[in-house]
């Protein structure tokens, strides 16, 4: 499914490979969306880990170019989060976040979503394929955070 036929006008993650730093239109259209905020929370387990292993600052809140050893790592983590989204039931609880009174001392309530295992496998699995031709290609990929 490519980008253009899945235009979202609010995403998490937005996802595309590039033979080079500048994609071309095509490229960019050629990415995969990652809408729901359960699976982003959820990934962030396995991305946040990057920034201290290789530098690399993937978030909803930012872009990151991914290039050379960084693909590599990259390819780690995601092998891992397709190893352990797989052992997931169908959908399972993600905190999102807390609930929030002014002046409170302690976090509130956490508020949980349910993250479902089939749209976290097509997105991951969609960038491995990314990952691999972009090493293939000695091209990039690009993780968009829609912040």
């Amino acid at each position: 499914m490519s980008g253009e036929q899945n235009r979202a006008t609010f995403f998490e993650y937005y996802v595309f490979w590039s033979r080079w730093p500048e994609p071309t239109v095509s490229e960019r259209d050629d990415g995969v969306y990652l809408r729901e905020m359960a699976e982003s929370r959820y990934l962030q387990r396995f991305l946040d880990p990057l920034y201290e292993s290789a530098g690399l600052g993937i978030s909803t809140s930012n872009d990151q170019l991914i290039s050379g050893e960084g693909l590599v790592a990259l390819e780690r983590a995601i092998t891992e989060a397709i190893d352990d989204v797989r052992g997931q039931p169908d959908t399972w609880p993600v905190v999102v976040g807390h609930t929030f009174e002014p002046f409170q001392e302690k976090l509130g309530t956490p508020i949980a979503r349910h993250a479902s295992r089939l749209r976290l496998l097509e997105f991951l699995e969609s960038v491995m394929e990314m990952v691999s031709k972009a090493r293939k290609a000695g091209g990039y990929v690009h993780f968009g955070g829609g912040g």
